[in-house]
């Protein structure tokens, strides 16, 4: 399989997250990722000063909806402030929890980047890595037509408080950006791993090897799991509850306006996207870890805890080479193709009853 080494799109996204303060770390080749007290206080006063600056960061934003935008309900501006502000917090929880367990995520990135001198991600992966990110980048530069037309009316006040917001909330995409490539490096990984057991004869001490590299990685995957659940709970909690509202402010501007919002379309459209990147990303390694577990067993490994007496019974203890590998967060649910069209069938029942009470409210408008 060709590889794309001279395209970094593992280390751009790396020094992506040292400058916006998701990973509060320093790097070296001999020591990889480790923590540092300079870092540290810098990374947590540049924490503190956000926190400080986001209520009035968001009233900023009241004042700019309310001067540029055209006349809505009062529900309507509720639910544009409540997306804004989740926004906000999201980016402020993940870069909080990210100070607070900074050893861990370099004990983390240091385990992903002994997987990436080992394996590189293949054309498709990389592929499919740079499309999300120029996605990202697509939201990004999509209010560049909006700062444009408005530079002039608005006092410069405000269009400060308008480029901190939008950089507080790209700090969410580039978290997720960076968690979907570390998902692709693990599934790159365990596809090697799968791709050595099925090249392997009978030697022992190959079988050993291979089961000892099975133990490091499913070592990576749990501490990516520890340290990202938090992260990814809010970012998918919080992504499709945006959704949601987004979706009830598109049928009110339809409504009232007779008009089609693509502003609303297209971030509801990146958005779920994003999203299903993820979910996808953590049910295929999860798939094709199950895949490499059932391989191990079809090989008979007799694990050195067994005798040969015990292997030789009709009815043997049989232990499984590997645990499990489960993307659960925060014990609440499973990151797979279940959990995603949960996620579906919840927004196809929203959006039927948006479409009641739209078609009724529309009713009750030509009766008056």
């Amino acid at each position: 399989m060709p590889r794309l080494p001279h395209l970094g799109a593992l280390c751009l996204l790396l020094r992506l997250w040292q400058a916006l303060g998701l990973a509060p770390l320093k790097f070296s080749s001999g020591r990889g990722a480790h923590c540092s007290r300079l870092v540290t206080t810098s990374a947590a006063l540049h924490w503190l000063g956000l926190l400080a600056l986001s209520p009035l960061l968001l009233r900023q934003s009241v004042a700019i909806y309310e001067t540029t935008n055209v006349q809505h309900s009062q529900l309507f501006r509720h639910i544009a402030l409540a997306t804004m502000a989740g926004d906000v917090g999201i980016s402020l929880a993940i870069l909080g929890a990210h100070i607070w367990q900074r050893r861990r995520l370099a004990k983390l990135l240091s385990g992903l980047e002994r997987l990436h001198r080992r394996v590189q991600l293949s054309w498709g992966a990389t592929v499919l890595l740079w499309g999300k990110l120029l996605i990202s980048l697509y939201e990004l530069l999509c209010n560049v037509p909006f700062l444009l037309q408005n530079a002039a009316k608005l006092p410069w006040v405000q269009l400060l408080a308008y480029s901190v917001q939008l950089y507080v909330q790209h700090v969410s995409s580039v978290f997720g950006n960076g968690v979907f490539g570390g998902l692709l490096l693990i599934l790159a990984s365990i596809q090697q791993l799968e791709l050595q057991w099925e090249q392997l004869d009978s030697d022992k001490s190959q079988q050993e090897r291979l089961l000892r590299r099975e133990r490091r990685l499913l070592q990576v995957c749990l501490n990516f799991i520890g340290v990202f659940q938090l992260g990814i709970f809010l970012l998918v909690i919080g992504n499709f509850i945006n959704i949601l509202a987004n979706m009830y402010a598109y049928m009110s501007y339809f409504v009232q306006q007779h008009g089609i919002p693509l502003t609303i379309s297209n971030y509801c459209v990146i958005v779920a996207i994003q999203l299903y990147a993820i979910v996808l990303a953590t049910h295929l390694c999860q798939v094709r870890h199950t895949r490499l577990r059932r391989r191990c067993l079809q090989l008979c490994y007799v694990p050195p805890q067994m005798t040969n007496e015990q292997a030789m019974l009709p009815t043997p203890l049989v232990l499984w080479p590997l645990d499990s590998l489960e993307f659960s967060v925060l014990g609440l649910f499973t990151l797979d193709n279940a959990f995603w069209l949960f996620l579906v069938s919840y927004a196809v029942n929203f959006i039927v009853i948006i479409l009641q009470f739209t078609v009724t409210h529309m009713k009750h408008g030509k009766a008056f």
